[in-house]
């Protein structure tokens, strides 16, 4: 008798990465509950934290309906909730904004890809909670002043027509100024790079692990040298630079996280940031800053190799379903 309930390959994917990227949600955002000051920030949170833990829920349920077993998810174990604030206030705003970047295409994917009516009829309930909750982030920081400085650019009197090749500049130089689009992108993987920065330095201050460490001073060295490269790209055309969030890390050693929760938290951000650099290469148009974006995505991508790799090595990495072996 044919499973009314069996599930796709994709819809096994996304539940199982639902489940699992939710679950660190749970206790990573009740941890930020526990450390903020502003009360604005908190009940933001609980509002995040209602949405995050609906998730988990629901993937479980329609994951164990199918018969599929669950990835182990994170619990407790992995937090120690009576640890001292890691990061003030405004920069937990800024990784929940990150994200609900990511995690709106994400999301919307996942809903295209489903055909088991549960499981879009869930997808399109998570879409539709994350973006009115993404929206009341944004007023939230715009209200605190945190997307300062903005770019602001010329008002063109007309559209106008290209009109030669060299639009797109020569391979290592290109000598156009930058177009709204290559500014959107070099902009927003530097806030991207910047607060996985700044990750990296708060997990180096609390690891255990002096291999874990290494690791996460190597993804520092190389979120440094990206954002270096960005902002010359953006300097090079008199716009404004963009600011960085050394000043929002306490000095606490105190690990609130797991290393299992550490270096998935890195792995999610590397593979974020592989799909943006992906998404930037499809719309820049200066060859030079293809260029960079190219050279910068294979680092990146090796990176994210030898995370993977280290999430293997201490048994940390759960493996999904596959096809019948032969």
């Amino acid at each position: 008798m044919e499973n009314t309930n069996a599930l796709t390959p994709g819809e096994i994917t996304n539940l199982w990465n639902s489940y699992l990227s939710n679950s660190m949600a749970v206790g990573v955002t009740s941890y930020f509950i526990g450390t903020a000051k502003d009360p604005e920030i908190v009940e933001w949170l609980e509002k995040a934290l209602d949405l995050t833990s609906f998730q988990v829920r629901e993937a479980k349920s329609l994951l164990n309906q199918s018969g599929h077993p669950l990835p182990q998810g994170f619990s407790s174990e992995d937090l120690n909730f009576k640890a001292p604030a890691l990061y003030n206030d405004n920069i937990i705003l800024f990784v929940k904004y990150i994200l609900s970047e990511d995690a709106g295409p994400v999301y919307t994917i996942a809903l295209s890809e489903s055909t088991n009516s549960d499981v879009r009829n869930y997808y399109l309930t998570v879409v539709t909670k994350l973006v009115n909750l993404t929206n009341q982030l944004v007023m939230l920081m715009e209200k605190k002043g945190l997307f300062e400085p903005k770019i602001h650019l010329p008002i063109p009197g007309s559209v106008e027509k290209v009109q030669k090749q060299s639009f797109a500049g020569n391979w290592l130089t290109g000598r156009r100024p930058l177009n709204a689009a290559e500014i959107t992108q070099l902009k927003s993987n530097f806030i991207n790079l910047e607060l996985i920065h700044e990750f990296f330095r708060s997990f180096i201050q609390i690891c255990s692990s002096n291999k874990l460490r290494e690791h996460f001073k190597r993804g520092q060295e190389i979120t440094e040298k990206h954002m270096d490269i960005f902002q010359s790209l953006l300097t090079a055309d008199e716009l404004p630079n963009l600011p960085t969030w050394e000043s929002e890390i306490t000095d606490s050693t105190v690990s609130p996280f797991s290393e299992r929760l550490m270096l998935y938290k890195i792995s999610v951000f590397v593979s974020s940031t592989v799909s943006r650099y992906g998404t930037a290469l499809g719309t820049i148009m200066r060859k030079d800053i293809g260029v960079e974006f190219s050279r910068l995505l294979a680092e990146i991508s090796l990176y994210g190799e030898d995370t993977l790799n280290l999430m293997i090595e201490f048994g940390f990495l759960d493996q999904l379903p596959l096809a019948k072996s032969k």
